[in-house]
């Protein structure tokens, strides 16, 4: 596919890019846009917030500054429009999984062990860090992260909530289910940024096992509360 920005440069599938005469379609102008977002998503799990340049991903990229520049006005505007294009990717699973998958369990296991895998890659863990030493040297950035991270919780959130509604969790507060959720799923991941190989972050189970024992232990706390009369013997 070729992609072609507002100052005339074509992107082709290998990178190469090229000049033509005329403004880009529509669809051409998505297309450089989600080039630029993936390739600073790219650029971010390779660098930290001092360091991440613009002239170096423009390069890397295959446009010019000035195409970056015309759709994002600053380094922040554009890292903040690429972890939302990555949420909306997120979101999009989240649904996809929901319309797929009836039973609520089902479909949160589902989205829940999409989030696991998603965290455990390499690539991830990376641009995990690069978030972590941006917010802790930047105020604004760090909440823009709390942002962030609401949008990544919320299709667990409501997942869980129709759950409750059908009685396959016990009621109560969802917030604390969602972190309970999320934290059981990124223990392993936490354990790998201060550098603990993934055998070992994982307690040397597969990454079946290991979610699966995560997600088990959810169950088992959140399991729902029979009344007394069911419980007797």
């Amino acid at each position: 596919m070729t992609v072609t920005t507002d100052d005339g440069v074509r992107a082709g599938a290998g990178g190469a890019v090229q000049r033509r005469a005329g403004r880009p379609s529509r669809k051409e102008a998505q297309a450089i846009e989600a080039l630029i977002l993936d390739g600073t998503i790219a650029a971010m799990r390779d660098a930290r917030y001092a360091t991440l340049s613009i002239d170096a991903l423009a390069q890397d990229i295959g446009v010019t500054k000035q195409t970056i520049y015309r759709r994002f006005p600053s380094k922040d505007a554009l890292i903040d429009a690429a972890i939302r294009h990555k949420m909306d990717q997120i979101h999009a699973f989240a649904r996809d999984t929901a319309d797929s998958v009836a039973e609520p369990i089902a479909s949160l296991r589902t989205f829940a062990r999409h989030m696991f895998d998603m965290m455990l890659k390499p690539e991830n863990v990376g641009l995990a860090i690069f978030i972590d030493h941006a917010s802790l040297t930047d105020a604004a950035f760090a909440r823009r992260r709390q942002q962030w991270h609401v949008m990544l919780m919320a299709p667990m959130k409501s997942a869980i909530a129709t759950a409750q509604a059908q009685g396959l969790l016990d009621a109560g507060d969802v917030e604390g289910k969602v972190n309970m959720l999320f934290d059981l799923l990124a223990g392993p991941v936490n354990r790998m940024r201060y550098s603990v190989a993934p055998d070992v972050a994982l307690e040397g189970l597969c990454e079946d096992q290991a979610f699966a024992a995560r997600f088990d232990v959810f169950l088992r706390l959140y399991a729902p509360v029979l009344p007394a009369c069911c419980t007797a013997k």
